[in-house]
């Protein structure tokens, strides 16, 4: 067995060896390095180094929760809305109101001023509203009334006299196809005087009418007049004089009105009940 003392030797010569020879290479010395290994022996098989240790991911660091909007960003305060035109007119009305008031339950100099100074202030609003009520209507044909119906002397002639005939003109159209019932009752003076009319309404139009006696008598106008068969009540007659405007073909009728009715209100009347919509005039 060689000692361990002998084998030193034994590498320190051959070393030694080498050198003079020609040097290291870098076969011969890796092969030295590894014969000198003695540790690991002929037949060692080194093991290929162990990977490096994988470190467990760090947890992340819990971040607060996101703190809700409503939370962060602080709500808006609403900002107080301007009164409205009613709200202020209001106001006004009360302010004077507690004024007279204070002036009829206090009369001092000092309550009387301030009602009339709020008085003075009220009444000059209300002219300066009239005032351009007025300049807005003479500037707009379609907001005064006055223009379509004037209100001026002569253009009131006028205007009656274009209404006069737009009626005529409506009555002739209605009485082509429509006549007048005419309910009456004796000992009615207003009775008579309507039949009177209507006579005139039969001989300016040729309109039909139709006397009908609620109680069998008869009409200085109308000698020949219908007794009364249950038609009246069909149609609603609540008293006499009354006048219904009846279409025969369609058997559709209207109330022109109770009492004396004049020649011009009952030619109104039926041109705005049967040539006029609601709300024309």
């Amino acid at each position: 067995m060689v000692k361990p003392l002998a084998t030193y030797r034994l590498a320190l010569l051959r070393l030694a060896l080498l050198v003079v020879v020609g040097g290291w290479s870098a076969p011969a010395l890796a092969a030295a390095q590894w014969y000198d290994d003695k540790e690991r022996g002929w037949f060692w098989r080194e093991l290929p180094p162990s990977p490096p240790a994988i470190k467990p991911p760090e947890e992340p660091v819990p971040v607060a929760a996101a703190l809700p909007v409503s939370a962060t960003i602080p709500t808006p305060v609403a900002m107080p809305q301007p009164p409205t035109a009613t709200q202020r007119m209001e106001a006004v009305r009360a302010e004077l109101e507690e004024a007279k008031n204070a002036a009829i339950l206090t009369p001092t100099p000092d309550n009387l001023a301030k009602y009339l100074t709020l008085q003075e202030q009220t009444m000059n609003q209300a002219m300066l509203f009239t005032d351009m009520w007025q300049r807005v209507r003479w500037a707009n044909p379609a907001l005064d009334y006055a223009f379509i119906h004037p209100t001026a002397a002569g253009g009131v002639r006028v205007d009656r006299q274009l209404t006069r005939a737009e009626q005529k003109a409506a009555v002739q159209a209605v009485a082509k196809d429509n006549g007048l019932f005419f309910f009456f009752k004796r000992n009615c003076p207003f009775c008579d005087e309507q039949g009177r009319i209507l006579q005139a309404v039969a001989n300016e139009y040729r309109m039909t009418i139709m006397p009908i006696s609620l109680d069998g008598s008869t009409n200085p106008y109308f000698p020949n007049a219908k007794p009364d068969n249950g038609i009246a009540a069909k149609m609603g007659v609540q008293d006499a004089p009354a006048l219904f405007i009846v279409n025969p073909d369609t058997k559709e009728s209207l109330p022109l009105g109770y009492g004396v009715i004049p020649l011009d209100e009952i030619e109104t009347r039926i041109r705005r009940l049967l040539t006029m919509q609601p709300g024309v005039y």
